[in-house]
């Protein structure tokens, strides 16, 4: 199963960004892909900042994301949160990130998607808690 990072999402959203077309063959595939509400949240953040849409034209891209096989399954935040706090010293990344890491492990998912480099950079630590990174 793979998380998909919110980056990934808003460059399948956007025909202009960089990363469309491998969000495209990303999010094409038969595998099971699942965010959180962690991702809910940075994906209404980033396009209530950085377009004009309203919010019930963001809260359509967040209703989009069952017609592209992203699932958002419920998640206790609680123990997402509870999560982060034992790994963040390990990986040493952005709050986000680590909300985001806590809750692919959470949601028992083997592959992490997403385009941001620090992801990458920190692979190996990632590695130590179940996750191999896809870009």
């Amino acid at each position: 199963m793979y998380y998909i990072d919110t980056n990934v999402i808003i460059s399948f959203l956007s025909k202009k960004d960089v990363n469309h077309s491998r969000a495209m063959k990303i999010l094409n595939n038969s595998d099971r892909m699942v965010t959180s509400p962690v991702a809910i949240l940075e994906l209404k953040s980033v396009l209530s900042r950085a377009t004009n849409l309203d919010a019930d034209e963001i809260e359509a891209f967040v209703d989009y994301l069952p017609e592209i096989k992203v699932e958002v399954p419920e998640v206790d935040m609680n123990r997402v949160i509870s999560n982060a706090i034992e790994i963040v010293v390990m990986i040493r990344m952005k709050t986000l990130d680590i909300l985001h890491l806590s809750a692919s492990m959470i949601l028992n998912a083997g592959d992490f998607v997403t385009f941001d480099r620090e992801f990458s950079e920190k692979e190996n630590e990632i590695a130590h808690i179940g996750l191999r990174i896809k870009s």
